[in-house]
């Protein structure tokens, strides 16, 4: 008999503060943030897909981007809302939201785990100022070790961060370097 793959969403939200010279996903930059069209966009995206739910229920949901991270925890909790009114969640769902360090802020992820997002995804990309700068990323070091303490700070126990190795000039104990940092946070 066959058996269908587990489901899973993958929710873009294309906005960042800043364009990394890096990237290549489909983000832009933008004043204002166009978050109810968006939202209403999505959703009526997904009604003309749930022909191919078949039966199944959400196994987990991601957030990427971007940053989904800059939009309002009242968007997301929206988002998951209208999800979740036409397809039914796992137990035990996992349900990830990419942010970037250099846009931490305590109140927003709590309010994000209250929406229902059980796992942060941090942008750290490395813990060396030289490697940030290179990457033109908006955040530091140290921006970056308090972002994770604060999604812990937020309740979060599931932390990831995305760190990037075979950087131009990065040598071997600069990514032992990062990998240690990442392991003393705990995530």
């Amino acid at each position: 008999m066959l058996q269908l793959p587990p489901l899973a969403l993958y929710i873009h939200i294309p906005w960042c503060v800043r364009k990394c010279p890096y990237c290549d996903f489909n983000s832009h930059t933008a004043d204002v943030l166009p978050e109810a069209d968006y939202v209403a966009s999505l959703l009526a995206d997904l009604q003309q897909d749930l022909q191919f739910v078949q039966g199944r229920s959400l196994q987990s949901i991601f957030f990427g981007g971007g940053t989904p991270s800059l939009f309002s925890t009242a968007a997301i909790r929206a988002i998951l809302d209208g999800v979740q009114a036409v397809i039914p969640f796992a137990d035990g769902i996992e349900v990830t939201l990419e942010a970037n360090p250099g846009t931490a802020e305590a109140e927003k992820f709590s309010g994000f785990r209250a929406a229902g997002v059980n796992r942060l995804s941090l942008g750290v990309q490395s813990f060396d100022a030289l490697q940030l700068q290179a990457l033109g990323r908006i955040h530091d070091s140290a921006q970056a070790v308090a972002a994770v303490r604060l999604a812990q700070a937020a309740g979060f126990d599931r932390i990831n961060i995305d760190l990037m190795h075979g950087l131009p000039g990065q040598v071997v104990e600069g990514a032992l370097a990062d990998l240690q940092q990442a392991l003393d946070l705990g995530v």
